[in-house]
């Protein structure tokens, strides 16, 4: 049996001038290397950071990273280096049980919500060094190609170079964007032509949220935007995808939910629905149906190993729409303890298990 992580990260901060080596018009806005220092120490200049330096001051959390400061005993920081080597990562998940990974940017906004055809430039330099990355890993690694959200014209063709080209396998969705000009969510008619292509092509989409943005971006401490960014970013993304029409509209998309665990979703169901029941007659003009059904239809949701509430979510949600997430090699993640934290758990059923680290991923992924 397969074993999917469908949630791991790299480390492109620690490699900025080769994660975003723009080429030609943009070479002005490649990152600058500023010492010769390597992976948590190795420092950049760059103009390419979407949000405000308080913001970005406020979500600092370098003590983790820093193997000089040995948080935790320095382990977390010790495994950082696996954001950037591919045989050190391939090692890790040998210890950890995994088969197959998936991986996403730390960094997911700077692809992602830089304007205009700079945000293209950044995306296609960015999954240039992604795939360079895992093309010699006989496909234990999976790079997610990112597209930019804030440049709707260039996201079909990224995503059809990434799937024809590159041979990705999944593509990721930003939750909302929010720049200094551009303030839109994702049910906007300018990505219609994006979702379009994602269902021709039968890609699967995967929205990972990132611990910023309009709302977060308020407070004043890492603590309470991480706590705060996952599940409020990935609501409206939620929101967008099915009271917004697009799961009307384009009903074969599949779109996973990343990091906010699998009982979330519940609390989503239940509300939208309820409001549904009452709004329906004229207030919700564009859907047909109850949203949790386009929910359980179109939607796939990652689980936390240790969450309390999983046999809920499972007997709520679905046992077929449950997926496994590591989010190796980050701070908050389960590793090395993921898959047999799952796996030692008593109230779900073996069955069960298998679904969720192979079985459902495969059908997601249409393989």
């Amino acid at each position: 049996m397969t074993v999917f992580d469908m949630d791991s990260h790299l480390r492109e901060a620690y490699v900025m001038d080769e994660a975003f080596a723009l080429e030609g018009e943009f070479a002005k806005f490649r990152p600058v290397r500023l010492n010769k220092e390597t992976g948590f120490k190795a420092k950049f200049k760059h103009d390419l950071a979407p949000f405000a330096k308080r913001v970005n001051e406020s979500f600092n959390h370098d003590q983790v990273y820093d193997p000089d400061a040995n948080w935790q005993g320095g382990e977390i920081a010790r495994r950082q280096q696996g954001g950037i080597d591919m045989n050190f990562r391939i090692r890790d998940n040998e210890r950890e049980g995994i088969d197959v990974q998936f991986m996403f940017p730390t960094l997911i906004m700077i692809p992602c919500m830089n304007e205009g055809p700079l945000g293209a430039a950044l995306c296609r330099a960015y999954n240039n060094w992604t795939h360079g990355l895992a093309k010699s890993s006989e496909g234990k690694l999976r790079p997610v190609a990112v597209l930019p959200w804030a440049y709707p014209e260039g996201m079909v063709a990224e995503l059809e170079r990434c799937v024809n080209e590159l041979g990705f396998k999944a593509a990721h969705v930003m939750p909302y964007i929010s720049t200094d000009k551009v303030k839109r969510t994702i049910d906007n008619e300018v990505y219609y032509p994006f979702y379009e292509a994602a269902q021709r092509l039968n890609v699967p989409l995967m929205l990972h949220p990132n611990s910023q943005g309009d709302l977060i971006n308020l407070y004043d401490n890492f603590y309470a935007m991480h706590v705060l960014g996952r599940p409020f970013n990935c609501t409206a993304g939620l929101i967008a995808l099915t009271i917004g029409g697009i799961f009307e509209k384009f009903p074969k998309l599949r779109v996973a939910f990343f990091e906010c665990s699998a009982e979330w979703v519940l609390y989503w169901m239940h509300r939208m629905d309820d409001d549904y029941r009452k709004m329906q007659h004229g207030m919700a003009p564009k859907i047909t149906k109850m949203p949790s059904e386009y929910v359980k239809k179109n939607c796939y949701v990652t689980c936390e190993a240790d969450e309390r509430d999983l046999k809920y979510a499972i007997d709520g949600f679905s046992e077929d729409r449950i997926l496994l997430a590591s989010d190796y090699p980050h701070f908050d993640s389960e590793y090395p303890g993921t898959v047999k934290e799952l796996h030692e758990r008593t109230d779900i059923s073996e069955k069960q298990k298998e679904k969720i680290v192979c079985h459902n991923a495969m059908e997601f992924l249409a393989l």
